[in-house]
């Protein structure tokens, strides 16, 4: 399941980028995939805008920024705005924060949302990886499904740790503490410690036995090629499709 700022993609495009990172994650450990055992949740065209039939998406990034940092600054009167919103930009996660709000804001975006990982989930289905605004459609529909035995899920660049998120995701939080979804064995949060849209480790903030892994990914801290490329990942996936 894709992150934000995918709204001009689809699902073929998502899989042409994302599959080959895969396979390439799974090599570094004898494991080999076929392209038809992978399934895309695609919900970028809810952010999409579409001038002839005159739909535009009832969310402005601007101002879905500016809310964000608002409250930023009201926990924290040191955050330097300027400095933050130009990280932002720089790695496009100024998308994650708007289409986040939207997301968290609009009740039919995010039941669709759920729809497209449910129109996917099938029997046989044995790992969901989601990465960055997907590892929150993930994990919520994860949660309203704990009839679902899944083997594992895999989040990647995950916001699910920030204040701003974790406050507002369902099921509420009990006792400060996100509640670990009943229809999995496995949860393996795959990490970037320079990847700001991800600094606080999932272990602290959810109960269950959530794994924390740490990789590097360079300059494009927030991409999730390298996420999926990555060694660490590859292990994650292929010890889950083990079983």
């Amino acid at each position: 399941m894709h992150g934000a700022g995918n709204s001009l993609g689809g699902p073929a495009s998502i899989r042409a980028r994302w599959f080959p990172a895969l396979v390439d994650g799974l090599a570094w450990h004898g494991v080999v995939v076929a392209e038809s055992e992978v399934a895309i949740a695609f919900y970028g065209d809810f952010f999409r805008k579409d001038p002839e039939r005159g739909y535009d998406p009832q969310f402005d990034i601007q101002e879905l920024m500016a809310n964000a940092l608002g409250v930023l600054a009201a926990h924290d009167g040191d955050v330097d705005l300027d400095e933050l919103v130009k990280m932002l930009s720089e790695h496009h996660l100024d998308r994650l924060l708007a289409q986040a709000g939207a997301y968290l804001e609009r009740e039919d975006i995010r039941r669709e949302a759920h729809a497209r990982l449910e129109a996917v989930i099938g029997p046989d289905t044995e790992v969901v990886i989601a990465h960055s605004l997907g590892t929150v459609v993930a994990y919520e529909t994860l949660c309203r499904h704990p009839d679902w035995n899944v083997n594992g899920l895999v989040t990647m660049g995950s916001p699910l740790g920030r204040a701003l998120i974790l406050g507002l995701i369902e099921p509420a939080p009990v006792e400060g503490r996100g509640i670990f979804p009943v229809g999995i064995a496995q949860w393996v949060n795959i990490r970037n410690a320079d990847d700001p849209a991800c600094i606080r480790p999932l272990s602290q903030e959810f109960d269950g036995p959530v794994t924390e892994r740490l990789v590097d990914n360079g300059h494009r801290v927030h991409d999730p090629e390298p996420y999926l490329n990555n060694p660490t990942t590859g292990e994650a996936v292929s010890r889950m499709l083990a079983g």
